[in-house]
Protein backbone atom coordinates (compact mmCIF):
# COMPACT_ATOMS: atom_id res chain seq x y z
CA UNK A 1 0.00 0.00 0.00
CA UNK A 2 2.84 2.35 0.88
CA UNK A 3 6.60 2.61 -0.66
CA UNK A 4 8.18 3.23 2.63
CA UNK A 5 11.36 4.85 0.24
CA UNK A 6 9.42 6.71 -1.42
CA UNK A 7 7.09 8.59 1.22
CA UNK A 8 7.65 11.97 -0.36
CA UNK A 9 6.77 11.00 -3.78
CA UNK A 10 3.44 9.28 -2.65
CA UNK A 11 2.18 11.87 -0.73
CA UNK A 12 2.69 14.03 -3.40
CA UNK A 13 0.74 12.00 -6.03
CA UNK A 14 -2.06 11.38 -2.75
CA UNK A 15 -2.31 15.45 -2.63
CA UNK A 16 -2.53 15.88 -6.42
CA UNK A 17 -4.80 13.31 -6.41
CA UNK A 18 -6.92 15.06 -4.16
CA UNK A 19 -6.04 18.52 -6.28
CA UNK A 20 -7.66 16.56 -9.27
CA UNK A 21 -10.87 15.56 -7.71
CA UNK A 22 -11.63 18.88 -6.41
CA UNK A 23 -10.94 20.37 -10.00
CA UNK A 24 -13.88 17.80 -10.76
CA UNK A 25 -15.78 18.53 -7.56
CA UNK A 26 -15.93 22.49 -8.61
CA UNK A 27 -17.12 21.80 -12.09
CA UNK A 28 -19.60 19.40 -10.95
CA UNK A 29 -20.51 22.31 -8.38
CA UNK A 30 -20.88 24.64 -10.95
CA UNK A 31 -22.97 22.68 -12.83
CA UNK A 32 -25.82 21.57 -10.47
CA UNK A 33 -25.23 25.00 -7.89
CA UNK A 34 -23.77 27.41 -10.67
CA UNK A 35 -20.96 28.40 -8.20
CA UNK A 36 -17.64 27.22 -8.03
CA UNK A 37 -15.13 25.99 -5.01
CA UNK A 38 -13.05 28.91 -5.53
CA UNK A 39 -16.17 30.74 -4.82
CA UNK A 40 -18.01 29.15 -2.22
CA UNK A 41 -14.31 29.29 -0.09
CA UNK A 42 -14.02 33.22 -0.65
CA UNK A 43 -17.92 33.36 0.46
CA UNK A 44 -16.94 31.49 3.43
CA UNK A 45 -13.46 33.77 4.19
CA UNK A 46 -16.15 36.93 3.70
CA UNK A 47 -18.61 35.62 5.96
CA UNK A 48 -16.22 34.41 8.53
CA UNK A 49 -14.73 37.96 8.31
CA UNK A 50 -18.04 39.96 7.45
CA UNK A 51 -15.57 42.93 5.79
CA UNK A 52 -12.20 41.77 4.15
CA UNK A 53 -10.31 43.65 1.37
CA UNK A 54 -8.90 42.00 -2.06
CA UNK A 55 -5.04 41.41 -0.27
CA UNK A 56 -6.36 39.85 2.80
CA UNK A 57 -8.50 37.48 0.74
CA UNK A 58 -5.86 36.31 -1.55
CA UNK A 59 -3.76 35.11 1.66
CA UNK A 60 -6.68 33.58 2.99
CA UNK A 61 -7.52 31.25 0.16
CA UNK A 62 -4.33 30.98 -1.32
CA UNK A 63 -5.23 32.34 -4.56
CA UNK A 64 -3.45 34.97 -6.63
CA UNK A 65 -4.51 38.83 -7.00
CA UNK A 66 -6.04 38.26 -10.67
CA UNK A 67 -8.26 34.69 -9.71
CA UNK A 68 -9.70 36.72 -6.65
CA UNK A 69 -10.26 39.39 -8.60
CA UNK A 70 -12.11 37.33 -11.20
CA UNK A 71 -14.13 35.56 -8.57
CA UNK A 72 -15.35 38.75 -7.16
CA UNK A 73 -16.57 40.21 -10.32
CA UNK A 74 -18.56 37.14 -10.84
CA UNK A 75 -19.52 37.13 -7.23
CA UNK A 76 -21.12 40.91 -7.52
CA UNK A 77 -22.81 40.01 -10.89
CA UNK A 78 -24.70 37.53 -9.00
CA UNK A 79 -25.26 40.21 -6.17
CA UNK A 80 -23.79 37.88 -3.64
CA UNK A 81 -20.69 41.12 -2.44
CA UNK A 82 -20.71 44.16 -2.44
CA UNK A 83 -17.51 46.27 -2.65
CA UNK A 84 -17.73 48.96 0.02
CA UNK A 85 -15.03 51.87 0.49
CA UNK A 86 -13.49 52.05 3.80
CA UNK A 87 -14.33 54.79 6.53
CA UNK A 88 -10.84 56.38 7.02
CA UNK A 89 -9.15 55.41 3.36
CA UNK A 90 -11.44 56.08 0.79
CA UNK A 91 -8.78 54.01 -1.39
CA UNK A 92 -8.80 50.90 0.61
CA UNK A 93 -12.03 48.82 -0.40
CA UNK A 94 -13.35 45.76 1.29
CA UNK A 95 -15.82 43.07 0.15
CA UNK A 96 -18.68 42.44 1.93
CA UNK A 97 -21.78 39.91 1.97
CA UNK A 98 -25.14 41.10 0.52
CA UNK A 99 -28.59 39.86 2.39
CA UNK A 100 -28.75 37.96 -0.54
CA UNK A 101 -25.27 36.71 -0.76
CA UNK A 102 -25.65 35.77 3.15
CA UNK A 103 -28.88 34.06 2.53
CA UNK A 104 -27.00 32.06 -0.53
CA UNK A 105 -23.88 31.06 1.79
CA UNK A 106 -26.35 29.56 4.61
CA UNK A 107 -27.79 27.54 1.85
CA UNK A 108 -24.98 26.67 -0.28
CA UNK A 109 -23.09 25.63 3.23
CA UNK A 110 -25.91 23.24 4.48
CA UNK A 111 -26.04 21.89 1.03
CA UNK A 112 -22.18 21.19 1.03
CA UNK A 113 -22.11 19.39 3.81
CA UNK A 114 -24.91 17.06 2.26
CA UNK A 115 -23.65 17.19 -1.10
CA UNK A 116 -19.72 16.83 0.07
CA UNK A 117 -17.25 15.70 -2.28
CA UNK A 118 -15.96 12.96 0.02
CA UNK A 119 -18.50 10.08 1.73
CA UNK A 120 -18.11 11.43 5.06
CA UNK A 121 -20.70 8.99 6.12
CA UNK A 122 -17.66 6.98 6.49
CA UNK A 123 -15.30 8.53 8.58
CA UNK A 124 -16.51 9.55 12.11
CA UNK A 125 -15.97 13.70 13.18
CA UNK A 126 -12.54 12.46 14.82
CA UNK A 127 -11.29 11.04 11.75
CA UNK A 128 -11.98 14.04 10.10
CA UNK A 129 -10.80 16.29 12.38
CA UNK A 130 -7.67 14.23 12.73
CA UNK A 131 -7.00 14.52 9.13
CA UNK A 132 -7.33 18.52 8.94
CA UNK A 133 -4.59 18.26 11.70
CA UNK A 134 -2.36 16.38 9.85
CA UNK A 135 -2.86 18.09 6.40
CA UNK A 136 -1.72 21.26 8.75
CA UNK A 137 1.21 19.66 9.82
CA UNK A 138 2.21 19.12 6.29
CA UNK A 139 1.04 22.72 5.26
CA UNK A 140 2.68 23.87 7.96
CA UNK A 141 6.10 21.77 7.46
CA UNK A 142 7.07 22.85 4.18
CA UNK A 143 10.93 23.37 3.30
CA UNK A 144 11.02 27.32 4.45
CA UNK A 145 12.35 27.88 1.02
CA UNK A 146 9.36 26.59 -0.98
CA UNK A 147 7.24 29.23 1.38
CA UNK A 148 9.75 31.73 0.69
CA UNK A 149 8.94 31.67 -3.03
CA UNK A 150 6.75 33.60 -4.67
CA UNK A 151 3.93 31.63 -6.13
CA UNK A 152 2.07 33.75 -8.88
Amino acid sequence: MYDNEHLCMDLILNIRKINRLLDKYTKYLNQKYNITLPQLICLYEIKKERSINLTELTRHVNLNNSAITGIIDRLEMKGYVQRVKSGQDRRIINIELTEKGIDFVDRSFQVLEEDCFFEKNKFDEQAIIDLIKSIHKITDSIDPEVKKMKIN
